[in-house]
C-alpha cells in the first residue's frame, strides 16, 4: 500500500487560522502605514526654503495638503517646527493604536521629518 500524503484536517485548520490571523493584522496595518507615508510625503513637500516661511504658513500648507490626501489623524498643531543651522525643520512624532479583537491591540510609533 502506498503511503498517503497531504494535509490532515487538524493541520489544515491550524494553517487556515494562522493565515487568517496574519491577514487580519495585515489589513489593519496597511492603512496605518499608508497614512504614515502620506504624512512623510507631505512634510517633505512643504516649502520651507523661502525666507518668508513662518510656522503659520507651514501649518497652513500642511492642512491644505493633508485634507487633499485624506490624512485625518495628524493635524497641523501636531507639527514640531524648529530652526536648525539656518534651515526650517518640520517633524512630527505620533503613536497610533489599532484594536484587533477583545483586549488585543497593535501599537505603532511613527516619526517623520524633512531633515536631510
Amino acid at each position: 500500500m502506498q503511503r498517503q500524503r497531504g494535509v490532515t484536517l487538524i493541520g489544515f485548520i491550524f494553517l487556515a487560522a494562522l493565515v487568517a490571523s496574519l491577514g487580519i493584522i495585515a489589513f489593519r496595518a496597511i492603512p496605518i502605514y499608508n497614512e504614515f507615508f502620506t504624512v512623510k510625503k507631505i512634510i517633505k513637500s512643504i516649502n520651507t526654503e523661502s525666507s518668508e516661511a513662518t510656522p503659520a504658513d507651514i501649518r497652513k500648507q500642511f492642512d491644505l495638503k493633508a485634507s487633499a490626501d485624506y490624512v485625518y489623524d495628524i493635524k497641523s498643531r501636531d507639527l514640531d517646527i524648529t530652526k536648525e543651522n539656518g534651515r526650517v525643520v518640520v517633524s512630527v512624532t505620533y503613536s497610533k493604536t489599532v484594536p484587533l479583537f477583545a483586549n488585543v491591540s497593535l501599537l505603532f510609533d511613527f516619526e517623520a521629518s524633512n531633515r536631510k
